[in-house]
């Protein structure tokens, strides 16, 4: 009983680490500078539409890495939480590392949307300053299966912004997500 209630603590304390990326900058959902009514939105030119593809081209590799080190872990975590006589220090082990792993994906994700602001203006960063309140509702709803009808609430979150289960699930019920290049 007491090794299920340390396992508990360190998942709690895991979970009260989420807020922080909320407080991180956030830009639209996916590869925001090529859908068509953010384009408009923020008037972006085909030339800076070229510009945050190249930032995103060079910043994806990465990426991948990144979100299968987080993966990695999770399953991790995962493993040693569903074993019967689980060991309460290499549960709080693994879930700091996979927390780590959080941080540097989360890290990557607003080091590349720093890069992407430089390439618009005053007036349309100013706009998605405005709007991330709305594009942070859309992923979480996204998150939720709301608006399941390829809408924007559909759309795939930002790297580093999504939030991962700490419950063990067997491969089979494990969320599948779609390409990161969306």
């Amino acid at each position: 009983m007491r090794k299920l209630a340390a396992i508990l603590s360190v998942l709690a304390a895991a979970m009260l680490a989420w807020p922080a990326a909320a407080q991180m900058p956030e830009g639209p959902p996916g590869k925001w500078w090529k859908r068509p009514a953010i384009v408009r939105q923020l008037d972006l030119s085909p030339e800076q539409q070229g510009k945050l593809e190249d930032i995103f081209s060079r910043r994806r590799r990465d990426f991948v890495d990144l979100k299968a080190d987080v993966e990695r872990r999770q399953i991790d975590v995962e493993e040693l939480v569903a074993k019967k006589d689980s060991d309460p220090k290499k549960v709080a082990a693994s879930v700091d590392a996979l927390e780590q792993s959080r941080l540097r994906l989360r890290k990557a994700a607003t080091m590349m949307f720093l890069e992407q602001k430089d390439v618009l203006s005053a007036a349309q960063w100013q706009q998605i300053l405005e709007r991330r309140d709305e594009w942070r509702r859309e992923r979480q709803m996204g998150r939720r299966g709301v608006g399941g009808d390829g809408g924007a609430g559909s759309e795939r979150p930002a790297p580093g912004t999504g939030r991962q289960r700490l419950v063990p699930q067997p491969p089979e019920q494990r969320p599948v997500e779609p390409p990161a290049d969306r």
